[in-house]
This record gives C-alpha cells, sequence and structure tokens, in this order.
C-alpha cells in the first residue's frame, strides 16, 4: 500500500503535525504501507517525517506521487492540486478538513467572503473520492456539499512529548507558582484563539497568572492589553516553543478561549496530561467532553469565565481524572493513526 500525502509545507502547525502523527503511527502498525511526503513551500525550520518528503515541483519523484494507491491532501492548495490533475492519479484520493471552512474564514473576512471562499472550496473537492472530518459537528456542517458516504469522521489523536523543556523556562514556572496558580495555553496567536477574553478576566483573577505560548499576528495587541490592564507582570508570553505540550505539565489549569475549532489538537495535548480544562462553550468543545470533564465558559462574557475559573479550581481533581481517562480512549495518536489504516484498507478492497 503506497500513500503519498500532499502538504502546503512542513510546518509546526496543527494540520501537519496531524498529517505526521497519522504517518509515524500507521506505519508501525502495517508494514506494508509505504509514505511519501510531497509539499509546496521551503520553510525555513521544517519538521521531520517518518518517510521522504519531496518538494512538489521536483519532477524526479513526482511519478511516485500519481502512482500512488492512496493520495491524501491537507489543505486548500493540497486539494487544487488535487482537483488540477485528477486524471494522473492512478490511486483514491482523499482530503482531510480540518476545520469549518465558512466559520473559520468569517473571522478573517466578510461573511459574504467567507462563504465564497467555501464554496469555492467544496467545488474542488468535488473530484476527491472520500472527505475525512475530524467530529459529528463537522460531518452535519458538510452533509449539506457531500453525499452521507462520501463522509467519514476520524478523530485527531496526539501523542504527548517526554522531552525536557529549557531550565530558564522551568525557573519562571517555579517563581510564578510562589506567587499563583497558573493558567496555560499554547496556539497561535490569532483573533480566532480568543486570547484576549482570558487577559480581560485577569485583574479580577488576582492570584493567577496567564502563560502564552506561541506566536501570531494578535501578539502586540495582547501584550498591550496586558499592560493596560496592569497585568503585565503576570500575564507571560513566552513565543513559540517546539513540542509546545511539553510545558502542559507546568500549568495548574489549562485555558482555551478559542471562537471556533475542527478537533483542536491543543486540548487532546491538555488531557492528555491530565490537566483541569477550562474551555469556551462552543459545539465542537462540547463533543469533547461532558461537564464533568471540563468547565466551560460563554464566550465574550468576563464573569461567566470567572465562574468557568472558580469551577475548575473547585472540581480540579475530578477534571484532571476525568479528562486523561477520555484521552486514552479516544485520542491518542495510535487510534487515530489504527483509524486511518482500516480507512485505507477499505478503500483499496
Amino acid at each position: 500500500m503506497k500513500i503519498s500525502v500532499i502538504l502546503p509545507a512542513l510546518s509546526n502547525k496543527g494540520p501537519i503535525l496531524v498529517a505526521k502523527d497519522i504517518i509515524s503511527n500507521l506505519s508501525g502498525i502495517n508494514s506494508d504501507a509505504t509514505f511519501y511526503v510531497f509539499y509546496f513551500d521551503e520553510i525555513a525550520e521544517p519538521i521531520e517525517f517518518a518517510c521522504p518528503a519531496y518538494w512538489i515541483k521536483e519532477h524526479d519523484h513526482i511519478n511516485k506521487l500519481y502512482s500512488s494507491d492512496i493520495v491524501h491532501s491537507h489543505g486548500i492548495r493540497p486539494d487544487f492540486f488535487i482537483f488540477k490533475n485528477r486524471k494522473k492519479f492512478k490511486g483514491k484520493c482523499i482530503s482531510t478538513l480540518h476545520g469549518l471552512i465558512s466559520k473559520e474564514y468569517s473571522l478573517q473576512f466578510t461573511t459574504l467572503g467567507a462563504r465564497l471562499i467555501e464554496f469555492a472550496w467544496i467545488s474542488i473537492l468535488r473530484r476527491h473520492d472520500h472527505i475525512v472530518v475530524l467530529t459529528e459537528v463537522m460531518k452535519t456542517h458538510y452533509l449539506s456539499y457531500f453525499d452521507l458516504e462520501k463522509l467519514h469522521v476520524i478523530n485527531n489523536g496526539r501523542n504527548l512529548s517526554s522531552k525536557m523543556i529549557d531550565q530558564q523556562d522551568i525557573d519562571l514556572f517555579v517563581d510564578l507558582k510562589k506567587k499563583y496558580k497558573v493558567l496555560g495555553v499554547a496556539c497561535v496567536l490569532t483573533k480566532r484563539k480568543g486570547i484576549h477574553q482570558v487577559i480581560q478576566a485577569l485583574p479580577m483573577l488576582s492570584d493567577y497568572a496567564f502563560v502564552v505560548i506561541g506566536d501570531g499576528e494578535e501578539r502586540t495587541s495582547l501584550e498591550k492589553q496586558a499592560e493596560s490592564l496592569g497585568v503585565k507582570d503576570r500575564c507571560i508570553f513566552l513565543g513559540n516553543r517546539a513540542e509546545a505540550n511539553r510545558y502542559n505539565k507546568f500549568f495548574d489549569y489549562y485555558i482555551f478561549p478559542s471562537y471556533m475549532e475542527g478537533l483542536p489538537l491543543a486540548l487532546l495535548e491538555a488531557a492528555g496530561a491530565g490537566k483541569a480544562i477550562i474551555c469556551s462553550d462552543i459545539n465542537i468543545h462540547r463533543e469533547i467532553f461532558s461537564e464533568e470533564e471540563a468547565s466551560f465558559f460563554a464566550l465574550d462574557n468576563v464573569n461567566d469565565l470567572l465562574r468557568a475559573v472558580l469551577k475548575a479550581n473547585l472540581y480540579k481533581t475530578q477534571f484532571e481524572q476525568k479528562v486523561i481517562e477520555v484521552y486514552r480512549a479516544k485520542f491518542t495518536a495510535d487510534i487515530m493513526a489504527n483509524s486511518y489504516n482500516d480507512f485505507y484498507k477499505s478503500l483499496l478492497k
């Protein structure tokens, strides 16, 4: 079984990490699976894959792509490449959609613009044989575009890093914990992640500090917000850190105030680390966790966020025990890889 995976770039981002985990874990359970990765953009610090990776414009290797039994694309450019070259592919073509297109892009563009992007992307996907979505919420959304038999739900899964972190970062957490309970998050800093909501609540949470791992277009604005609210000394921006889930063990609570998600790897990693989770009350998060497993708050409601933090503090031990059970039952990388292995094999029957 030869499987080619097409990616925008070998970057340290959620969909790319999902593809990486599928490859490394599925290769371990199916010795007949041979993977190749093809990518569009060359970047300064690409992540490594457990298989050969080729720039898609290297014509010496392109026949591996066209002759593969399965071609698996992630993202609009890889999906369009299959749309444009569909007749050249020997095998089955599938795509994994990592979010709700119209909702995700509505935070960057107008509602009309987001709908036009979704319409164009869906049109591109009609030449694929099958579409994988991450949750039942996503499946319900896309049923208006695709036949039921074309859609398949496979949850994301993540393994956790065991690598050590730098001593200076350890020292920072040790110092913070002497004074505060630590709220933490690791994500790309965009408006969609809603980090400003936590900073807005921080003046009322005088015995808490907030540590943000990650970088992005909103970082400067968030730092200015923390300074203007007088919480700069306990709102810490660490910037990008490789394998950020290594830091979860230093958080007392994992707080995730996102407006929209597909199936967030960060929450799965927090659950795997047994962290008490505080998250926005959106349908994707409700599909992952119940009221007994996490503390939810209404978006853009500071008072409700404060209530959710207090609830997490009250039921901290219960939440920590419950979320790790959920993770082990549903969201490890091995579980995801087994699901994709079964799916791939079903396509070749």
